[in-house]
């Protein structure tokens, strides 16, 4: 199985998204798509799935290919989880309904006369049934059930399901299918660790072709060995998992800012020739002066200029101001319970955080991460318990969902209002965390999900609070914006607490994990 990819170009109106693409994904390969949000990632994936339609260039795929595509838009069912996964093998069910229809039939004392004639049949069903995987059917909806954590959803009316759950068990439909080609857009988004790890295990054991796109960079580095960078509608090359990759395009980016330099020299070198040669031709009034400018002039015309590495590729600077220290203790819980109904979500839950933790709360989906956050925020009550923050702790809190109160107005009036800083020092401070001049004059509404982190980041570290609390602060956002967070994060020199399902994030900014399970946290060993 190959596909070749000849000459794609993609474009919405006058806005060139993939253009003059070539490439050959080969049997077997896993490879990830990595790049900005909105540089199409996933239209690529849906121009392989034939989801749309493309300009100029060609797709070639091996005859009787067949794709497997994780939608982001799930279609309806009428019917239980568990039919809708069995569904995903239609071609299985065919053939145990003829199955059936033969034992109807050999049953029958009426085809007595055909009864040889009739169990080689049924025996050539059977074996064809057991080559497809028919027997294992079962096994299998069974074990993506147990490994994607929707088990317990397997006796629920489809269309009922929230669209994370929609998305894991169309996820498990996907596996279940047995295509030559995966492709898989953000396959654990919904899913929590253990999900996650059981997954990227399925996924590299998996001889099949698979193109993923994905922010989980560790998820990356356990299931690919070959990456896409898409960057100003160019795909680059890189081969190994996530970290390779990052390594590297640093050197990458070293050798492109060189030759940029290199030609930058020449380029000067040529200009200032040229002024010269002008210069002598006309104090001296000599033709052949004139003559050796215009060939420089013709020489520099032609030269084709690279770009200047250092738009594509931003190096953060970050010195934050140093933070008040608080109390040894920052945060004391004693015996904390909530309860919804008769559901213990959280029971005699104990906690203490000192200064300078920096701690990981982990836990399955639903587990009450969010809840505890939460009461700790006095945004909700809890049944039982108590909460003791320290002396001179100051909290800064980002929650999974940022909302401003004036959406329509510019982000730098925004800060310097909301920062109490004047406008030259909020472009200053603004740049430290990504922020560049277009970025100022941006509404609000307008901000993809990365800049409203980035920017609710910079107006908690603006008023120097000594004590950060994340609730799943990289949902969703391209690499640029998570390591721009995680830079600031590092030289953050106060106390931390983090909900995350980011392992990559929690194994850099985190020494000490908790986790939440069954109502009781626990701490876990590094």
């Amino acid at each position: 199985m190959t596909i070749h990819i000849n000459g794609i170009t993609k474009k919405y109106s006058d806005d060139i998204l993939l253009d003059d693409i070539t490439l050959k994904i080969n049997d077997g390969e896993h490879i990830g798509i990595v790049g900005e949000n909105g540089c199409g990632k996933s239209t690529f994936l849906k121009l392989l799935a034939g989801k749309e339609k493309y300009q100029q260039g060609q797709i070639i795929i091996t005859k009787h290919t067949k794709i497997g595509y994780l939608e982001q838009n799930f279609k309806d069912y009428e019917g239980s989880v568990h039919d809708y996964l069995m569904s995903s093998r239609r071609d299985l069910l065919e053939m145990k309904d003829q199955m059936h229809r033969m034992e109807m039939k050999i049953s029958d004392p009426d085809n007595a006369l055909l009864l040889d004639d009739l169990l080689k049949k049924y025996g050539n069903l059977c074996a064809n049934f057991e080559m497809a995987g028919g027997y294992d059917l079962l096994y299998k909806v069974d074990q993506m059930a147990q490994g994607l954590r929707i088990a317990h959803l397997i006796d629920h009316d489809y269309n009922v399901l929230s669209g994370g759950e929609k998305m894991r068990v169309n996820l498990a439909y996907l596996l279940i299918q047995e295509s030559d080609v995966l492709l898989l857009d953000e396959p654990t988004n919904h899913l929590d660790v253990a999900g996650i790890e059981w997954l990227e295990k399925y996924i590299s054991l998996l001889r099949k072709t698979v193109v993923i796109v994905s922010h989980d960079r560790l998820f990356l580095n356990h299931t690919i060995s070959k990456i896409y960078e898409i960057e100003h509608g160019e795909m680059i090359m890189y081969l190994g998992n996530y970290d390779d990759y990052k390594k590297e395009k640093a050197l990458r980016f070293e050798r492109l800012k060189h030759d940029y330099e290199e030609q930058q020299k020449q380029i000067l070198k040529l200009k200032n020739a040229i002024r010269r040669y002008r210069q002598w031709a006309y104090e001296g009034d000599n033709e052949s002066f004139y003559k050796k400018a215009k060939q420089l002039e013709k020489k520099l015309s032609q030269i084709e200029r690279l770009q200047d590495p250092k738009h594509a590729n931003r190096k953060m600077k970050i010195a934050l101001p140093a933070c008040q220290r608080s109390s040894k203790e920052v945060l004391v819980i004693e015996d904390l319970c909530k309860r919804y109904g008769d559901h213990m979500l959280l029971e005699h839950v104990d906690l203490s955080v000192y200064w300078q933790d920096r701690i990981a709360l982990c836990g399955s989906n639903g587990s009450g991460k969010s809840t505890l956050i939460r009461i700790l925020m006095g945004h909700l009550q809890a049944d039982e318990g108590s909460i003791r923050l320290g002396n001179d702790v100051d909290i800064g809190y980002l929650p999974q969902i940022i909302r401003f109160d004036d959406e329509k107005q510019r982000l730098l009036n925004h800060f310097c209002y909301e920062a109490a800083m004047h406008e030259e020092q909020a472009r200053r401070y603004l740049h430290k965390f990504g922020f560049d001049a277009e970025d100022m004059v941006k509404r609000l509404q307008n901000l993809s999900g990365g800049e409203r982190v980035r920017l609710k980041l910079a107006l908690i570290l603006a008023h120097h609070v000594n004590f950060i609390i994340f609730d799943e602060p990289t949902n969703h956002l391209d690499f640029s914006s998570i390591e721009i967070i995680e830079t600031i994060l590092e030289e953050f020199k106060g106390t931390l607490l983090i909900v995350s399902h980011d392992r990559y994030l929690i194994n850099r900014l985190t020494k000490r994990q908790l986790m939440l399970a069954h109502g009781k946290l626990s701490d876990l060993e590094r």
